[in-house]
């Protein structure tokens, strides 16, 4: 039978370990869970008595403990070094090892002028003799792996090196896989909680009611996002008129949408006290002022209050896009209508104008989703594209078909802004 040396039985037993510490750590995908089975394993390649990870932290240029093992004091061990000491890099051996990113193997450490002393003086270890690499991957340096005093021999080898240098790869192979996954991990969680989001605000977008008198009403709302700062609404008064509005808020996302939500509230508000259509914009403007000036938000409006049974409607407008007024196959002229965003003066004016929507005519009131809607070429669809379109159209409704127009102008493009259409329209005389 053949026979074997111990340092060659020694040697393999190392192997196996060093084998056994890439399977175990191909499964860990959490830091927490990897760190102590990193130095665990660490500890039995090498034979040491004690071990600890340093990580480097980048933003302020040190190596930090984020684990420490040892056999001797215990698991208070890890707390304190974790409270008291931190290297800059180039400080102490494993500073050393972290500048020049080689290993380094120490018989003596008290002999040695790199040696830093304040990690033994907080735990009352006697650090003997030390092995310390560093963990880089690619051109980052990840921090460094040190295990300290052999139990089974005078010091560390060139052997323990090897194996502890090969081990300290697969460390820094797992650290990043688990950076990634931590990453991934984030990601999905504000997937799911921005889907939630989009969920809820989509709830304050009413259902289109019925309306009488051959009125009828459409309404879409796209955002760019997962959720946007567009928002309409359709609220029925006690005459039965509907107060009915289009606002975008500057801006896209999580702070526009929240903005959004008080807009929708104040004007809920408001409208419960039956005021003229302009007097309820200046309420909502002054109670939303101070908001949306600290925020350094702003907000466009276009609101109407419409009579269904007669096509009357009063209309107020607060630097919003003016609405589409579609007579047969051209455009309606709309009367002047002066009023400035909500939330520039705690107290501007706005005019209140009236239109009567005949049979067979309809109103669209829009956001700035449409007429800057832009191609794979970065061409806007424009303001002058709606006539050329309407001409095509015989009779209302037209909102859904615009949307459709817009989409086949965007084609693959990705929407840059929020879209929202309402349109009230009433059915031709004798359909």
């Amino acid at each position: 039978m053949e026979k074997y040396s111990a340092s060659e039985v020694n040697l393999s037993k190392r192997l196996k370990n060093l084998v056994k510490a890439n399977q175990s750590l191909a499964h860990i995908e959490s830091l927490d869970d990897l760190l102590p089975q990193l130095l665990d394993l660490a500890q039995e390649v090498t034979g040491a008595e004690a071990s600890s990870i340093l990580l480097y932290n980048s933003a302020a240029d040190v190596l930090e403990f984020a684990l420490a093992k040892n056999e001797a004091l215990g698991e208070e061990t890890e707390q304190i070094l974790k409270r008291n000491v931190e290297l800059k890099i180039g400080e102490g051996l494993a500073g050393w090892v972290a500048a020049k990113r080689k290993p380094v193997i120490i018989q003596d450490v008290q002999r040695d002028r790199r040696f830093f002393k304040g990690a033994d003086h907080y735990t009352g270890f006697q650090t003997r003799t030390l092995l310390c690499v560093p963990i880089v991957y690619g051109e980052e340096l990840l921090g460094v792996i040190e295990v300290l005093n052999s139990k089974d021999r005078p010091c560390f080898d060139p052997e323990d090196e090897e194996i502890l240098d090969s081990f300290a790869q697969l460390a820094g192979v797992a650290i990043i896989r688990s950076r990634l996954l931590q990453t991934q991990l984030k990601q999905q969680k504000l997937q799911i909680e921005l889907e939630a989001a989009s969920q809820i605000q989509a709830q304050f977008c009413p259902q289109c009611p019925e309306m009488a008198g051959g009125s009828n009403v459409w309404a879409v709302s796209l955002p760019a996002a997962f959720v946007g700062g567009d928002l309409y609404d359709l609220i029925p008064m006690a005459d039965g008129s509907w107060l009915t509005y289009v606002a975008d808020v500057c801006g896209k996302g999580l702070p526009a949408a929240l903005i959004m939500v008080a807009l929708w509230a104040r004007i809920r508000s408001e409208a419960l006290v039956d005021k003229e259509v302009d007097e309820v914009l200046e309420s909502v403007n002054r109670a939303m002022y101070s908001l949306l000036a600290k925020e350094n938000f702003f907000a466009t409006i276009v609101m109407g209050r419409y009579w269904p049974e007669t096509g009357r409607m009063q209309l107020v407008r607060g630097g919003h896009l003016f609405p589409l007024w579609l007579v047969g196959k051209g455009l309606g002229k709309l009367p002047e209508l002066r009023g400035i965003p909500l939330g520039v003066l705690p107290r501007p004016d706005y005019d209140t104008k009236e239109i009567i929507l005949e049979p067979g005519q309809s109103i669209l009131f829009i956001t700035d989703g449409v007429t800057e809607a832009q191609n794979d070429r970065d061409e806007f669809f424009g303001s002058q594209r709606l006539p050329q379109y309407i001409k095509t159209s015989n009779s209302p409704p037209w909102g859904s078909k615009l949307l459709d127009e817009v989409r086949a102008w965007r084609g693959d493009a990705e929407a840059t802004d929020d879209l929202t259409i309402l349109e009230i329209w009433r059915e031709p005389s004798g359909s």
